[in-house]
């Protein structure tokens, strides 16, 4: 059986160099080629925490209008032609997208009436992958959590509606032949272990959601999962991981998990879902390569503005299980000169890409 992996590993890496050198940009000669798998938390632009700690209606109002206000100043479409560079830098085959939002406005009379889309996120990113000569298709697309019209306030008199579809999206590269790369099986869903928001207005649901496909690289099979895990929670966090290596991820397939996972693998001390996953048996791609590097992930600023980088752990993950082994790891949107000429972070996270060899099962 080892044999065979060091095998599939000399054809994949032949295969990567003799492709990439026909497809991939310059920038990217030196980063994993084919079998790569990235994760990307691109930020819907707000953390809620203006809302979160509201104890009354007018200040659950005000943070509402902040929310919508910081979220203008994060400027969406801006960064999702950012982020489409990135991800063209390297032309991973599956994508795994976090906070990838629609948010809707409207005015206020008392009710909420008609709404219009102001952001998609989807849609924004798509666009600026086609315009940039990329190849990616929706793979699968599950909605996290929605909040439907809110009432908010905009200082010092303007009142608004606000509403919000959040979703975890798989992303799939249409332009390799299938021998190389295909997928199938689309699955979604949310997990049963949920928080739920107190606010002045009455309980709010904040669900998590996971989506998963099954691939193929170099006709070897494979099971690849995105979720986002609760971050406000730790208690909650670590049953929703229980719950995915139960279900979602249970396979004897070869498993790889892109995730944000909002359980902390550095600096010490490493958040229980974290050490729950690898006391399982799962492999985390960048502790396997760089054992003695940070691999920080997370976060500038909400706002996306701040002009030093203010990374200070690492959430976002690649874990593997069974038969599929890291060659190369990456990080991306992590460096200064990553940022827009008008300040901006294309994201609060650094995005992380590994290539992979996936033996025979």
């Amino acid at each position: 059986m080892k044999r065979n992996l060091t095998r599939t590993t000399l054809v994949i890496v032949s295969a990567a160099a003799i492709w990439g050198a026909a497809t991939v940009p310059a920038i990217a000669q030196s980063l994993p080629g084919i079998g790569t798998v990235m994760t990307y938390n691109v930020n819907e632009g707000t953390d809620f925490l203006q809302v979160v700690g509201a104890t009354t209606e007018l200040q659950f109002l005000v943070g509402v209008g902040e929310i919508l206000t910081q979220v203008q100043g994060t400027n969406p479409p801006e960064r999702m032609q950012a982020v489409a560079r990135e991800i063209l830098d390297i032309q991973p085959e599956l994508i795994s997208l976090q906070e990838v939002d629609q948010w809707y406005t409207g005015t206020f009379d008392g009710t909420c009436g008609t709404m219009t889309l102001q952001y998609d996120m989807l849609q924004e990113l798509l666009n600026a992958l086609a315009a940039q000569g990329g190849h990616y298709e929706v793979a699968v697309q599950v909605t996290q959590n929605a909040f439907p019209p809110t009432p908010g306030l905009i200082l010092p008199s303007t009142y608004v509606c606000v509403a919000l579809n959040d979703y975890n999206v798989v992303l799939a590269r249409t332009d390799l032949p299938s021998w190389i790369f295909k997928w199938s099986n689309p699955q979604s869903g949310q997990f049963a272990n949920e928080l739920v928001l107190p606010t002045p207005l009455g309980p709010v649901p904040y669900p998590r959601a996971w989506a998963s496909v099954d691939a193929q690289f170099f006709g070897h099979s494979f099971l690849y999962i995105n979720t986002h895990l609760e971050s406000f929670d730790a208690n909650i966090r670590e049953l929703q991981g229980d719950e995915l290596r139960a279900g979602p991820a249970n396979t004897s397939l070869p498993l790889i998990i892109a995730m944000d996972s909002n359980a902390q693998a550095f600096p010490q001390p490493q958040d229980p879902t974290y050490v729950n996953f690898i006391a399982d048996g799962y492999h985390d791609v960048w502790s396997s390569l760089f054992p003695k590097r940070a691999g920080l992930t997370c976060c500038q600023d909400e706002a996306d503005n701040n002009p030093v980088s203010q990374l200070y752990q690492r959430i976002d993950l690649v874990l593997t299980h069974g038969r599929v082994r890291p060659w190369r790891a990456v990080l991306i949107g992590n460096n200064p000169r990553s940022r827009l000429p008008d300040g901006l972070w294309p994201s609060d996270h650094a995005a992380l890409a590994a290539g992979v060899v996936v033996g025979s099962n």
